[in-house]
C-alpha cells in the first residue's frame, strides 16, 4: 500500500515531536506499507532519519503559514500525481490540499485527516477569543471532512467522543491510534548498570520528561518539593530548558526564593536514542497536570515511555492517565495538583522506594500490551484498508 502523508510537521518548531512519524513511518513500512512523508524545513540534526518530501516555509508570523498552504498544495498535487497513492493522510492544517481530487473518481484510493491535538484546545479551559475562533475554524473543517473525505483518526477515545458529539460524525468513520514506545529501545535492563549524573548521584531522583510551560505542573511540584523538604530527593526536569513565555526565567526565581537550587536540576533535552538512559536515572516520575480538556484530549508519549522504562509515575486523577494505566500500580494518583497533593505522593513514593521496581514492572506490561509503535502502526493500517473496502463497495 502507498501512503502520502501530509502533517503539518515542521523540523524547527517540532524538533521534540517527530517521534511519533518517525516511528510510525518506520512500523508502516515493516508491515509492507510505502510511505512517503512531508515535513516543513531541513532535518538538519538527522532526527527523522529516513527521507522525507521538503516543504519550503517563509519563516515569518503569517506568511509561515500562507506560505504552507500555497508552496505545501503545490508539492501535494505533484507528488499525488507522480506517486498515485492509495491513502492520503492530511491533517486540520492541510485538509484543503485534497482539493480537487476527492471530487474526482479515485476507486479505492482514500482519502482521511489524522488529527494528534484538537487545535480549538489550547491548554486552558478559559473560553478565550482564540479558542473559540479555533474551535469555529475546527467546526468548518470537520463539516468539510464529514461530506467529503472518507475518514479521520484521532489520539484518544475522549477526543473521538467529542468529535461525535459536537460535530455529527459518524463513530464508525473515525479510528484511534494513540502514541506509542519501542519496548526494545525502552528497557531498564540495558542500562541497570548507569550511574546517575554527580548532582543528583546519591538521591531518590523524581524526574518529568517534558518542556517548561505553565500547564504541566512544573512549578507546583517544585513547591510540593519545598513541603516535603527532604534533602534525600531531587527533582529532574529533561527536555527544553528554554521553555516558552518565560516559563524558564519564572522557575528559576521560584527555585531561588524557595531555597532549592541543590535539589531542582535541569537539563536539556538530548537526541531521543539517549533518553531511555537518563530516564534509568530516575526513581520515580512524575506528570502532576492540571486538570484541563487539553490534557485528556492528549496521550503523552513522556508516560509511555516511563512505564516502558518500569518507573512508577505520579500523575493527576483523570481521563488520558486512567485510560492508560487502569488500577495497576505502576500509577500513583492524585486528585488535584496542588503542591499539597503533589507533596503526598512525592512522600508516599519515597516512603515505598523498596517496592517501586516490582511496580513499575505492571507499567512495563502495559506498554507490551497496548502501546507499542508496532500496534498503532496495525491499527492505523487495519482502518486505512476498512476505508478502501467500503469505497469498493
Amino acid at each position: 500500500m502507498k501512503i502520502l502523508w501530509f502533517p503539518r510537521l515542521q523540523f524547527d518548531i517540532d524538533k521534540l515531536h517527530i517521534t511519533t512519524w518517525r516511528e510510525m513511518c518506520r512500523e508502516l513500512e515493516k508491515l509492507g506499507a510505502e510511505v512517503k512523508l512531508a515535513v516543513v524545513g531541513r532535518d538538519e540534526k538527522n532526527v527523522l532519519d529516513r527521507p522525507y518530501l521538503r516543504l519550503p516555509v517563509i519563516k515569518m508570523r503569517f506568511l509561515r503559514v500562507f506560505s504552507f498552504w500555497t508552496g505545501g498544495w503545490f508539492k501535494f498535487i505533484v507528488h499525488y500525481l507522480k506517486f498515485r497513492p492509495d491513502a492520503v493522510i492530511l491533517d486540520i492544517s492541510s485538509y484543503l490540499f485534497s482539493l480537487p481530487f476527492v471530487l474526482w473518481p479515485r476507486r479505492k484510493r482514500v482519502f482521511l485527516v489524522d488529527n494528534r491535538t484538537p487545535v480549538h484546545n489550547t491548554g486552558s479551559n478559559k473560553p478565550t477569543r482564540l479558542n473559540r475562533l479555533a474551535k469555529f475554524y475546527t467546526k468548518l473543517c470537520y463539516s468539510y471532512s464529514k461530506r467529503m473525505l472518507d475518514g479521520m483518526t484521532v489520539i484518544t477515545g475522549h477526543y473521538k467522543r467529542q468529535v461525535v458529539e459536537e460535530y455529527g460524525f459518524d463513530g464508525g468513520n473515525i479510528a484511534v491510534w494513540e502514541s506509542g514506545v519501542d519496548p526494545e529501545k525502552f528497557t531498564l535492563e540495558k542500562y541497570r548498570d548507569a550511574e546517575k549524573p554527580v548532582p543528583f548521584k546519591d538521591k531518590f531522583v523524581l524526574m518529568q520528561l517534558s518542556e517548561l510551560s505553565y500547564n504541566r505542573g512544573i512549578f507546583e511540584t517544585v513547591e510540593a518539593l519545598r513541603i516535603v523538604d527532604n534533602d534525600e530527593i531531587a527533582l529532574v526536569f529533561l527536555g527544553d530548558i528554554a521553555g516558552r513565555s518565560g516559563a524558564r526565567e519564572d522557575l528559576l526565581r521560584l527555585i531561588e526564593r524557595l531555597g532549592l537550587e541543590k535539589n531542582v536540576h535541569l537539563l536539556p533535552a538530548v537526541p531521543h536514542w539517549e533518553v531511555p538512559r537518563y530516564l534509568s536515572y530516575a526513581d520515580c516520575a512524575v506528570l502532576a497536570y492540571p486538570q484541563i480538556e487539553y490534557w485528556n484530549n492528549n496521550n503523552p508519549i513522556k508516560l509511555l515511555e516511563f512505564l516502558a522504562m518500569g518507573k512508577v509515575t505520579i500523575c493527576t486523577d483523570m481521563w488520558t492517565f486512567r485510560d492508560v494505566l487502569g488500577d495497576r500500580p505502576c500509577g500513583v494518583f492524585i486528585k488535584d495538583n496542588r503542591p499539597e497533593t503533589i507533596a503526598g505522593a512525592i512522600n508516599l513514593c519515597y516512603e515505598n522506594r523498596e517496592k517501586l521496581e516490582t511496580w513499575g514492572k505492571t507499567g512495563r506490561e502495559t506498554i507490551q500490551e497496548r502501546f507499542t509503535w508496532h500496534q498503532q502502526a496495525t491499527k492505523l493500517l487495519g482502518f486505512i484498508e476498512e476505508l478502501r473496502a467500503k469505497r469498493n463497495l
